[in-house]
């Protein structure tokens, strides 16, 4: 790489903050119904941006993928921090922190996920791969689409 290509701008590139996730809020197992949902996505400032949702009355909720567009820069790393923040009860439980580093869909989470509970009473467990690191309440399986299309064919 030449000295000069490090001051040229870099190409325009579509990152994923968040990974459209759904899945249901349990508490002692039972569905979490009218609970909020924080969720707090930070990449360019420590503010970041704040939204809100609520599960419905089978506990389940809905977060749609949460896009941005930056320009490349190789003396720069993406980092990106995803809190969700679930309110029940007069409390407030912290289910989802991670950071991911990759701008492709699904990279927090290892493949997309299926049958995401977020149980509030569990203990937070370690998540990393794919570049992603953080804790969560949440299970899910990981179904890589990439490998199942690979397995059919």
């Amino acid at each position: 790489m030449s000295f000069m290509s490090l001051f040229t701008k870099g190409k325009e590139v579509e990152a994923v903050l968040f990974s459209p996730l759904e899945g249901k809020i349990t508490y002692q197992g039972k569905p979490v119904t009218g609970a909020k949902i924080k969720l707090k996505v930070a990449w360019k400032d420590q503010d970041g941006e704040t939204e809100f949702y609520q599960t419905d009355n089978q506990g389940n909720f809905n977060i749609p993928k949460k896009t941005m567009t930056y320009t490349e820069n190789p003396l720069v790393q993406l980092v990106i921090k995803q809190r969700l923040t679930v309110f029940f009860e007069n409390q407030e439980f912290y289910i989802w922190r991670l950071s991911k580093m990759e701008e492709a869909i699904f990279t927090e989470l290892g493949g997309r996920p299926i049958n995401l509970i977020c149980e509030l009473t569990n203990d937070e467990r370690t998540v990393r791969g794919n570049g992603s690191l953080g804790g969560t309440r949440c299970t899910w399986d990981a179904l890589d689409e990439a490998v199942n299309l690979n397995e059919r064919n």
